[in-house]
């Protein structure tokens, strides 16, 4: 399966890239990356992306169970078993060539280090690459906190508030660390979003 990206000489048809692509979506919670990352997956098309999210993850699932006792029997602490079983989507997601869609506030710069250097690690030893597109939400904190609170009375999920004041007092952008990213705003129109990011996603085909 190749990674695909629309092309300017062809309206409506797309190109093709021997690779995967890598595009992480962080952000506070509210601030829309959920909405951004469903809304570019819809785009690319789910036949040649893969989102990730461990807020959307059915974590009482027989994949899930599976894997939770198998790691508890290597002796693998719990709360790590969350991100293995998103790590290993991704793992198969580099395998068929797909674009990865991982949707998460990374608020830790060394967990988003680690992160990609392990799927960068998993797509050399795959004998392919994993170029790296970073997607940057950015949002007024008291929207952001109003969109949890409408969500969560609705019947969603969402961070305590306690949660939420620590995303908030330890989210940075990390636009600095030399990848290429591309930063939003959670109050545009998420077809401008999405229409930014896949203008930048095509100068990762070559």
């Amino acid at each position: 399966m190749n990674t695909t990206a629309t092309t300017d000489d062809e309206p409506g048809k797309m190109k093709t890239a021997g690779h995967p692509i890598l595009v992480l979506v962080r952000g506070i919670p509210g601030s829309g990356k959920s909405y951004l990352a469903n809304t570019l997956l819809e785009s690319i098309g789910a036949d040649r992306a893969v989102a990730l999210d461990p807020d959307a993850t059915d974590y009482t699932s027989k994949a899930y169970t599976d894997l939770s006792k198998s790691l508890t029997a290597e002796g693998v602490d719990e709360k790590f078993h969350p991100y293995r079983f998103i790590r290993g989507k991704a793992h198969k997601a580099i395998s068929d060539h797909k674009i990865l869609i991982w949707n998460q506030p990374f608020t830790n710069l060394d967990g988003f280090n680690k992160t990609i250097i392990n799927l960068q690690a998993y797509a050399a030893e795959h004998n392919t690459q994993l170029p790296l597109l970073v997607v940057e939400v950015e949002i007024d904190h008291a929207l952001a906190k109003e969109r949890v609170a409408k969500r969560k009375r609705e019947g969603g999920h969402g961070p305590s508030e306690g949660t939420f004041a620590r995303f908030t007092n330890d989210y940075v952008s990390f636009a600095d660390q030399g990848h290429t990213t591309v930063v939003v705003n959670g109050e545009d129109e998420v077809a401008a979003s999405v229409t930014a990011v896949m203008k930048a996603l095509e100068t990762l085909l070559a």
